[in-house]
C-alpha cells in the first residue's frame, strides 16, 4: 500500500526520465556596460514620453495661452474645437508641430530599440 502512495505522488516519474535542461547562454559584455544605442533608444523614448505627456496638457490648457482675436503678440491662427483661436508665432509653430513630432519620435523610438536588440559583433 505504501509503494501505492508513492506511485500517486510522483505521477510513476523518475528523475532518470526527465530532458536535461541547458543553461541559457550570456552576452560576453559586463552587466553595467551600456551601448551608445541603448543610450539614443532611451535619449528618444525619454523624449517621446515628455511629449506624449505635455500635448494633452497643452490641449487642455489652450485658452489660456491664448486669445480670439489677433493682437500684436498672439499673430497665430490655430484652428480649435470651438473656433479659430491666436497664439504667439512661437508656441503656434511648436502646437501644429506636436502631431508630426510624435510620429518621427514614435518611428525614432521603434528603430532605436531595433538596433539594441541586434547582437554584438557578427553573431547571427
Amino acid at each position: 500500500m505504501a509503494a501505492s502512495n508513492r506511485r500517486i505522488w510522483t505521477l510513476g516519474f523518475a528523475p532518470v526520465k526527465l530532458a536535461p535542461m541547458r543553461s541559457a547562454r550570456f552576452l560576453s559584455r559586463s552587466a553595467g556596460a551600456i551601448s551608445a544605442a541603448e543610450v539614443l533608444f532611451f535619449f528618444i523614448l525619454l523624449f517621446f514620453l515628455i511629449v506624449v505627456c505635455v500635448w494633452p496638457i497643452l490641449t487642455w490648457r489652450l485658452h489660456h495661452y491664448s486669445t480670439w482675436a489677433a493682437t500684436a503678440t498672439h499673430s497665430y491662427a490655430v484652428r480649435d474645437h470651438n473656433g479659430i483661436v491666436y497664439l504667439t508665432p512661437t508656441f503656434g509653430k511648436f502646437f501644429v508641430s506636436l502631431p508630426w513630432l510624435w510620429g518621427a519620435l514614435l518611428v525614432a523610438t521603434v528603430l532605436s530599440g531595433l538596433f539594441c536588440s541586434r547582437k554584438p559583433g557578427s553573431a547571427k
